[in-house]
């Protein structure tokens, strides 16, 4: 973990006092599914996509834990608001992540997936009677909801590509003429989202502020 610019927290991995697992021994002694309920602060932010991810509150998560001795499967409902800044105007952004996901637990030595696992997430435990961390799977499950790319709304006009001021709060009277190089780039990321109807790809998540993306299992 480092210090931002900021002062804000940046998280590389997952965060140290992250606290959640479900009691597989529970799971093994009812033929009902098991409840997991968390939250886990981060209060910081995220570094992906070359970009910062503000989390300033918790992850909320929900789900249940069920099957047998040979596999337990944990389905889990993860939600996050966070914030980043707009990829044409550079405005931070807010955006709630709503992730659902999957996996299987198994005990050692593993086993090849049955029927209807292949494509899905496999962790290999030493027991499966008794207490299974799986902060490393929703630390793993935040990162690849992060959307790749993010504008504040679609009819964002971002920034100018000669003085740099932002034309939604703006009109700046610039007349065309030479790009400051320094800002080049950034023009070339607004003509790209342009010609592409916002269609930019991205894993995880939508690329407007507000929205929401869910992974069924």
């Amino acid at each position: 973990m480092d210090e931002g610019s900021k002062g804000n927290r940046i998280f590389l991995e997952k965060p140290a006092n992250w606290i959640c697992g479900f009691d597989g021994s529970e799971a093994l002694r009812t033929d009902a599914p098991v409840d997991v309920k968390c939250s886990l602060p981060v209060g910081g932010d995220i570094e992906y996509w070359g970009q910062r991810y503000s989390i300033p509150g918790v992850i909320t998560l929900e789900g249940k834990v069920y099957g047998d001795r040979s596999c337990l499967v944990a389905d889990i409902a993860l939600t996050v608001a966070a914030s980043v800044p707009c990829a044409r105007c550079l405005d931070e952004t807010p955006l709630d992540i709503s992730r659902k996901f999957r996996y299987f637990y198994k005990p050692l030595p593993g086993s090849e997936p049955k029927e209807g696992e292949a494509g899905e997430y496999t962790v290999l435990v030493e027991t499966l009677d008794t207490c299974i961390d799986i902060t490393d799977q929703i630390w793993e499950s935040l990162i690849v909801s992060l959307p790749e790319k993010v504008v504040c709304s679609e009819d964002c006009s971002g920034l100018c590509p000669f003085c740099g001021a932002n034309r939604n709060r703006e009109d700046c009277g610039c007349s065309e003429g030479p790009v400051d190089p320094r800002l080049e780039k950034l023009a070339g990321l607004r003509d790209a989202i342009n010609e592409t109807g916002e269609n930019i790809p991205g894993k995880g998540g939508n690329q407007i502020g507000h929205t929401k993306k869910q992974d069924v299992s």
